[in-house]
Parts: structure tokens; C-alpha cells; sequence
């Protein structure tokens, strides 16, 4: 059996070897660009698919046919920090045109060319006006935006090997562009390339295009001996995976199981001798839970005797208190090295913990920068509580920055747009503009010493190298408690939306049913959620919790004891909001940009107070919705009995009685309607509802309407 199957094996490398199993060998892929495959997330994922199995069949080249007349520049940077990462050759036919986002897009690939007629570049921020902020923190909103988008124009330049002042030029229109004596764009205006100004020859080499040239197809030729291209779309990689399919010889399967691989990360598993790494990415630095993983990690990196930790970086940025924290304790206790890997965004939050680790490395297009704290809805803050949290960042950063060796003045910058960056004189960012350095700047050399960043890496592998790593490396994951923690803390609007729903539906049965079982599920998850994700700990959870008990008892004293009485119900609800928004904003309860111990800032509860205001929204059209039409719904209607001793639904007495009511007709509420329960009209008793509220017993009803076998009432 083992013969066989190395016989196949050998089969497959020679089909391989031959051409077989790689169709496109030899041959240039065309994907196609336009604005809606930028700004579509799902449109680019399908053709990154596209690309992908591209490669795999052995495509010689990619040609991007970009026709691209408004996208975002700041969507588009990171789908071309994508492509600057495909292991094939790129190409950027500028088919018409090339505009803010085609521009980044055609700066990550190896060669630009230009359509006759075509043109390329004006790739600003695009920030949206918010008129209830200032005009200073306007620009200083706009002043992020081209910081962050500046540093990854230029690093898709370096890298690709394009000019990086035309990057800037493209991004921020008060550069300008002057190269030898040629004036390209005045200060104040965008530079805007046509397609014979592009593969003009300045200083001897094409200004930015390799050449004109008249469509794809001469291009693919161009490019190849064969000259043949193909079109990647939908219907080419369904076709694509079928032929790969039937290719494929199946290889017979071993009657005895094999072992399957150990994961990466288990529980169990100790970090002695290992070099860690830990991943951060898009979202996990706006996500609490993510901090406490971190943390109970570098605790088991000091108690197990770690190698080195390694912070693999890919984010925007998050929470600022939070990464501080992380940043003056966890990181500062770590007995182990550290290091950070731009990998390929360390932006706002992710760049000061960078700046917390011992080194520093760049992946080849790469940015680092931008720290200036915003309010929790990501906006900038107004001036005095911009210029007091910038003083305490600056003044709690400054020690963790000089402890790990790097330069004060960076950090400075990077939260402070009033600095700049000048070192010995050497202006590298002026004053007025966020420090956002890309992998060049980063490890630029001045006075013998890189600035930042020790060096520019691809991978991890690489840094183990440079620094004589000897330890296997394993990739830091949470466990399962911890997975439910994230998950908990990032759907807590869904939790408390089903913990109400179910609450209400049980409090409006008889007995305790599936209704209740789901309610207390789902809080007892939240509570569970949270304690696990750090932002309840020890009495401070019991206390919560007993609030919150409290509330549902005080609302049940007034939905079924005592309606009407409205202060239970006011208590409650206060105690039940209390309780769920400290569980959620635990974090956060703490003196914040030097306020004195024990003051309140509303801001630190606003993440908790959106989940809460969503939930109970949510619950309220939930329970609307199943109060107008679970009742009508045919499982539900299955549930009564149609026949008994001889007769149907309709000859039971109390639907005889109900079948004789009338619009108009006026009784009395028997049991207290919510929103059901039993009416008397005219001696008879009949089940009924009243829409919008509810009815106490013994209060005046008349029926305003009748809708099939239900029947609605209001109060007189």
C-alpha cells in the first residue's frame, strides 16, 4: 500500500512537471478593477480567490486592468498592501483612468503602464464633515487621515520601487511636485498624471509608467513569449476547480487512522524555551476580552520561561487605556525579549505597543504612527480634553518609550501633532502633521543608529535569524473560556436582546417554560462572558450580579403583582441598566487623562450604553413582532386541540362567544390584559387583547376591532 501510494506521488510531479496540473503556466491573468471591487469587501474577497488559485495554476503575471474613477483612498491602501504581498508579477494597466484609489493600487504592483489617453493619481483622504466638531479638531481628524494614508503611498513606492514624492503628491495636495526643473503640480493642488506625462523621462527613467500602450492584449504579449492572457471571473474559476478536480487521482486511504497534527495552542501546552507570537489584528484592539488574552499570556510567557515574545501587527488601532495599561505593566514585567512585527499596520493604539517592546522590525510596506487619542466613537476630541489626554499619554508612554530605548521625541509626535519630528536638525516630519513613519523612515540611519525600527523583515522566520532564536515558534490562540469571553463581550447587545425577549414572554405564560430557560441562558452567558473577559472580578461580580437579580424581581413586582404602580418597574429597569453597563464598561472605570481619583466621565460608558440602548430596542420590536404574530403562525396553531368529543375549536362555547362579539360592543376587563387575557361582554367571558400597553382587571373595555379569530380591545 505504501508503494502505491509513493507511486502516485511520483505520478503527480510529473503531471506536475509536464504542465498538467498548472494550466496556466506561461500565461498572463487579466483582473479586471473598478470602483465597486475597491469599495465592495465581499467583491474583493471573491477575486483575491480568483488571484490565488491564479498563482496556484502557475500564472506567469496579473495584470490589474484598473479603471477607477472615485474610490477611497484609505479602503484602497490596505487591498494594496495585499497585493504588494502576492508572490507573482504585478502589473497596473491604467485603462482610462487611475483616481484615488486605483492610484494605491497601481503603486503596489511591480510595473505601471498607461492606456493612450489615460490618467493617474489625486488619491486625498476622504473625511467625512461632522458639524458638531470643531474646526481644529476637523483638521485634526483630516491630519490623522494623511498621516496614516501618506506613509502607505509611500511605503507601496519604496518597495515597488516607484518614486515616493510622487506618492506624496498624489495624497497631499500642499507638497506639490517639483523634480529637476520641471514643475508637475503647484503647492495647493493634487498631482494628477496624464498618460504621456507619466512616461515622460526625468533625471533618466520613466517618470512613473514603464510605457503608452494600446490595450491588455498587447500588453500580455508585451509581457510573455506567448503573449496569451486570461480573463479571471466567476465562470473561469468554477471551471477552473472542476478541471482541477478531475485531474486530481484520488489517493486510496489507509484502513488505520493517522494521528492528526497536535495544534499550535493547547491549554496544556508550556511555553518553555518558545518563541511566542502574538497575533493582533483588525479588531482585537477594540475588544477588551483580546487585552485580558494578551495579558494571561505574557503571565504564562514568565511563569513557563519563554524564549521571546513576538507582537505580529496588523491594526488601526483601539482602546487607549487599555493598550496603556498593557504597555506600563504586562509588557514591563515580561522577563522574556520582545519584539514587534509591523506587519503591515501599527497605527494609533498598535504603534504604542510597538514602542513598548524591546525591538522593532518593518514589514516591507509598512506604517507605524498616528497615536493621537480620539473618543470612543472614534472621533477626535475637542481641544482642552484633546491637549489634557495628550499630556497623559505623552507623560505615561514617555517612561515605558525610554525604558525600551527608543526616542521620546517619536512617541511625542506621533500623539502630539504640534511637534513634528526633527532629529540633529534633520527635519523628518514637520510640525503640523501626525508622525506616521513608513518602513523606510522607520529604519532610516542618523548618527549611525536606525531611528525606530532595527530593520525591514517578510517574516518571522527572518527575525529569528537576525536575532539567533533557537526556540520552536507557536502562535499564541485563546482557549475555549476565553474564546467565549470575546465572543460574549463582542455580541453583548445580542445577549442582553434575547435575555429580554425571553424575560418578557415568560413573565406573560403560566409556569416556567422554554421562554425563561432562554432568558436566563442567555444573562447567565453575559455575566459568565464578562467575569471570564476581565472587566468583572471577585465581589464586584456579585454585587452586579445581585443588582441586576434585584431589577428582574422589581419588574416582575409591576408587570405581575402590582401593574400600574410604575415605580417598581422604574427601579428596576434603573437597576437592570446599571448592572448590565457596568458588567460592560469595567474596564474603563478609571481616572481618566489625570482626572482626580473617583470622578465620572460619561464617555467611559459609552461603549455599554450603545449595547444596552440596542438590546432594548431590539427586544422591544422582538416582542412586538411575537405578540402581533406568533399567535396566527401555523406551528403555533398546531398546538390546539381541533377536535374533542365529537366537535371542532368552533363549537367550544367560549368561540361561540367570541364569534358574537362585535365592533363597538363594550365590557369589562376580567384579568389583567398583557397584552392577552379575559374580557366580559354581556354576561359572556371571551379572550381578547389590547395592542400598545396593557389593561388592568376591572377596567372598562370596548372591542375596536376584529381580526379573524382575534379580537382587540381598548380601554374606554
Amino acid at each position: 500500500m505504501q508503494i502505491l501510494r509513493l507511486l502516485l506521488l511520483a505520478s503527480l510531479t510529473v503531471l506536475s512537471a509536464t504542465g498538467f496540473a498548472a494550466p496556466l503556466t506561461g500565461q498572463m491573468a487579466r483582473v479586471g478593477v473598478t470602483d465597486s471591487d475597491i469599495e465592495d469587501v465581499r467583491r474583493w474577497r471573491e477575486m483575491r480567490q480568483w488571484m490565488d488559485e491564479a498563482i496556484k495554476q502557475g500564472a506567469a503575471g496579473l495584470i490589474f486592468d484598473i479603471n477607477v474613477t472615485q474610490s477611497n483612498a484609505q479602503v484602497a491602501l490596505s487591498l494594496a498592501e495585499e497585493v504588494t504581498r502576492l508572490k507573482i508579477k504585478t502589473l497596473a494597466y491604467v485603462n482610462t483612468s487611475a483616481i484615488g484609489g486605483g492610484a494605491l493600487l497601481a503603486l503596489a504592483c511591480d510595473e505601471i503602464w498607461m492606456a493612450p489617453g489615460s490618467r493617474i493619481g489625486a488619491a486625498p483622504p476622504k473625511v467625512q464633515t461632522d458639524e458638531t466638531l470643531s474646526p481644529k479638531a476637523q483638521d485634526t481628524r483630516l491630519a490623522e487621515s494623511l498621516a496614516v494614508l501618506k506613509a502607505g503611498a509611500r511605503s507601496l513606492c519604496k518597495l515597488k520601487g516607484h518614486r515616493p514624492e510622487i506618492a506624496d503628491a498624489f495624497v497631499d495636495r500642499e507638497k506639490g511636485l517639483v523634480i529637476g526643473t520641471l514643475t508637475l503640480a503647484d503647492k495647493g493642488e493634487l498631482l494628477l498624471l496624464d498618460a504621456d506625462t507619466a512616461v515622460q523621462a526625468v533625471e533618466g527613467k520613466p517618470l512613473l509608467a514603464r510605457a503608452i500602450i494600446g490595450d491588455v492584449e498587447a500588453l500580455a504579449k508585451a509581457a510573455t513569449p506567448e503573449g496569451k492572457l486570461v480573463v479571471l471571473n466567476g465562470v473561469w474559476y468554477d471551471q477552473s476547480l472542476k478541471k482541477v478536480a478531475a485531474a486530481t487521482p484520488v489517493l486510496p486511504v489507509e484502513s488505520k487512522p493517522e494521528k492528526s497534527a497536535e495544534p499550535a495552542f493547547t491549554s496544556s501546552q508550556s511555553y518553555a524555551g518558545k518563541v511566542v507570537v502574538i497575533p493582533v489584528g483588525q479588531d482585537d484592539l477594540i475588544i477588551p476580552a483580546r487585552f485580558e488574552f494578551m495579558k494571561r499570556t505574557l503571565s504564562r510567557c514568565n511563569n513557563d520561561g519563554a524564549e521571546a515574545v513576538i507582537f505580529e501587527l496588523d491594526t488601526p488601532g483601539g482602546l487607549a487605556w487599555d493598550t496603556i495599561s498593557l504597555m506600563m505593566k504586562d509588557l514591563q514585567n515580561l522577563k522574556a525579549r520582545s519584539f514587534a512585527f509591523v506587519n503591515t499596520r501599527a497605527i494609533s493604539a498598535g504603534a504604542m505597543i510597538a514602542m513598548a517592546t524591546d525591538t522593532i522590525y518593518m514589514a516591507p510596506a509598512s506604517a507605524i504612527g498616528a497615536s493621537t487619542p480620539v473618543s470612543g466613537d472614534g472621533t477626535p476630541l475637542a481641544e482642552a480634553e484633546r491637549a489634557k489626554n495628550n499630556s497623559a499619554f505623552m507623560g505615561m508612554a514617555r517612561t515605558v518609550v525610554r525604558e525600551k530605548g527608543h526616542d521620546v521625541r517619536i512617541i511625542e509626535g506621533m500623539i502630539d501633532m504640534e511637534r513634528g519630528l526633527s532629529i540633529n536638525g534633520q527635519v523628518i516630519i514637520p510640525k503640523g502633521e501626525i508622525v506616521t513613519l513608513d518602513s523606510a523612515q522607520a529604519t532610516m540611519q542618523i548618527d549611525g543608529k536606525a531611528l525606530l525600527a532595527k530593520g525591514i523583515v517578510k517574516s518571522i522566520e527572518e527575525i529569528k535569524q537576525i536575532e539567533s532564536l533557537k526556540g520552536e515558534v507557536v502562535t499564541a490562540e485563546p482557549t475555549g473560556f476565553e474564546m467565549i469571553a470575546i465572543w460574549v463581550t463582542r455580541y453583548a447587545a445580542i445577549l442582553i436582546l434575547i435575555g429580554l425577549a425571553g424575560g418578557y414572554l415568560e413573565m406573560q405564560t403560566p409556569g416556567f417554560g422554554l421562554p425563561g430557560f432562554v432568558s436566563v441562558a442567555a444573562f447567565a452567558l453575559f455575566f459568565f462572558g464578562h467575569y471570564v473577559a476581565g472587566s468583572l472580578a471577585g465581589q464586584e461580580a456579585m454585587v452586579v450580579t445581585a443588582v441586576f437579580v434585584v431589577g428582574i424581581i422589581l419588574i416582575g413586582v409591576e408587570l405581575l403583582a402590582a401593574p400600574g404602580t410604575i415605580v417598581p418597574g422604574v427601579v428596576g429597569f434603573i437597576c437592570v441598566m446599571v448592572a448590565l453597563v457596568y458588567a460592560m464598561s469595567g474596564w474603563e472605570v478609571m481616572p481618566q487623562g489625570g482626572a482626580s481619583a473617583g470622578s465620572f466621565s460619561l464617555s467611559a460608558y459609552a461603549a455599554g450604553l450603545r449595547n444596552f440602548a440596542l438590546g432594548v430596542t431590539g427586544a422591544a420590536v422582538v416582542i412586538t413582532l411575537l405578540c402581533l404574530w406568533l399567535p396566527d403562525l401555523r406551528p403555533f396553531r398546531s398546538l390546539i386541540l381541533q377536535t374533542s368529543a365529537g366537535g371542532t375549536l368552533q363549537d367550544a362555547p367560549s368561540m361561540r362567544d367570541a364569534i358574537r362579539a362585535q365592533v363597538g360592543d363594550s365590557g369589562s376587563a376580567r384579568s389583567a390584559l398583557r397584552p392577552y387575557g379575559t374580557i366580559e361582554l354581556s354576561g359572556r367571558l371571551i379572550e381578547a387583547m389590547v395592542e400598545g400597553g396593557y389593561v388592568q382587571s376591572g377596567t372598562p373595555v370596548r372591542v375596536r376591532e376584529i381580526r379573524g379569530e382575534k379580537i382587540i380591545v381598548e380601554a374606554v
